[in-house]
């Protein structure tokens, strides 16, 4: 009888990694089918379920326009302009969208509004309005420092002036010369006044008509009232340094005793001179001293004097510090003032049309101080000043005469002012290499 064996039989030689092979294989197979029957589902589910319609409709209405209204009925715009070259009044309040006739005919007519016609490019005009354009307040510094300030309370515009509230600044400017002297300084934004005090500070020692050259470098410290960053006053120069053809010359103001005080060398010599040589600025001499053929008397006459033609309104400058020993009105002389100078020395001016305010015998006045104005006053066929230069009561020619010396400090004085240079010196050298390195 024949044995009948099995099929596959189990075999005992199979090993344990196989049947783990085997096991893998199961569970790899598994996680491929199981995740690709869920899609096959999902797909099936959206390809092939029920459709959903949707309808979609306009809408239209008109909504009311909301009122817009502000919460403050007081609210205020605030506007600043600053004034440019050949700006007029209208031009800025156009600028600052000020819709206002009645204030415009308003400045036209009140005195003290009228003041804001006086526009200075470079300074700042401020004001606040109302939402539709009607001023509240206007304000304005003007070039002689007052503020102007026009305001509207309810429907009344009203226009007052008084003194700005003004901060004294220290100001440092650098210039090299390129064509003109008055070029550099107007490319510096150096005031006409400093420019003026800075020729007359240095004239003695620079000729600032002929010899000037191109490279020739300044700089000048000075001080200035402001009236919130606007210029408002120039002051005087405090220390300056003019280098003209490779020659440096420098100076300073120091406060030596004297009322307004004096400027020197840093070394210490004094740069003012005992008078300055003329009076008037912008005239010429139309009679000097000596014999003349007297135009109101008509006859020869000695004239003690010089004469210096100016239209009317010229300004008339104490040419030394003194005392004032005369002021009157003469019949030959016309408006006069008489100074004392150090003793020895007086001056006159005649025929002046008017006295600067506030002056009287016993006044004290500097050198430069303005003392008066030209005019025709007295005998005098025309507008012109007569000039004396006295030494000891005796009318000597002020154009022939040595003039005295300024003033020099004493010992004690050059001890104090010696560590007060070299800090000026030290200034002076680095803020022009700053500038002028800007300027390169």
């Amino acid at each position: 009888m024949a044995e009948i064996l099995p099929q596959n039989p189990p075999r005992a030689d199979r090993s344990p990694v196989a049947s783990w092979q085997r096991q893998h294989m199961q569970w790899l197979v598994a996680a491929v089918l199981v995740p690709l029957s869920m899609t096959l589902t999902a797909y099936g589910v959206v390809e092939f379920g029920p459709q959903v319609t949707t309808t979609f409709s306009t809408v239209t209405q008109t909504l009311p326009t909301p009122e817009l209204r502000a919460e403050n009925g007081d609210v205020s715009l605030n506007h600043v302009e600053v004034i440019r070259s050949g700006d007029s009044l209208s031009r800025l309040l156009a600028r600052m969208g000020v819709i206002d006739s009645e204030l415009q005919q308003f400045i036209q007519t009140d005195p003290t509004a009228r003041k804001l016609y006086e526009l200075s490019p470079g300074r700042f005009l401020q004001a606040s309005t109302r939402p539709d354009g009607l001023i509240r307040e206007i304000s304005y510094v003007t070039s002689k420092g007052e503020e102007v300030r026009i305001g509207r309370e309810n429907t009344t515009l009203t226009a007052q002036a008084s003194p700005a509230q003004t901060q004294t600044q220290t100001f440092l400017k650098s210039g090299r010369i390129n064509s003109s002297f008055f070029a550099a300084t107007d490319a510096a934004d150096i005031p006409d006044a400093i420019t003026q005090q800075l020729i007359e500070l240095f004239a003695s020692r620079v000729d600032f008509h002929h010899k000037l050259q191109k490279g020739d470098q300044f700089t000048v410290i000075y001080d200035a009232e402001v009236h919130q960053g606007s210029l408002v006053r120039p002051g005087k120069i405090l220390g300056a340094q003019f280098i003209s053809n490779g020659v440096v010359h420098e100076a300073m103001w120091y406060a030596d005793g004297s009322p307004s005080g004096n400027y020197y060398t840093l070394d210490g010599a004094s740069l003012k001179q005992g008078f300055i040589s003329s009076p008037v600025k912008f005239s010429r001499v139309s009679s000097g001293f000596g014999m003349r053929f007297h135009p109101v008397m008509f006859d020869w006459k000695q004239h003690r004097g010089v004469d210096y033609a100016a239209p009317t309104g010229t300004e008339i400058m104490a040419t030394a510090d003194g005392v004032i020993t005369k002021l009157a009105r003469e019949a030959g002389y016309g408006n006069v003032i008489e100074i004392r100078h150090d003793g020895r020395y007086s001056t006159l001016y005649a025929h002046m049309n008017a006295f600067a305010p506030g002056l009287k015998v016993g006044s004290n006045v500097t050198q430069g101080q303005i003392i008066g104005e030209v005019g025709s006053t007295g005998r005098s066929t025309g507008p012109h000043l007569h000039y004396e230069f006295k030494i000891n009561g005796e009318q000597v020619d002020p154009l022939a005469v040595k003039l005295p010396e300024g003033k020099k400090l004493t010992n004690q004085q050059l001890l104090a002012f010696g560590p007060v240079a070299r800090s000026m010196k030290r200034q002076l050298s680095i803020a022009g290499q700053v500038e002028l390195a800007q300027l390169d």
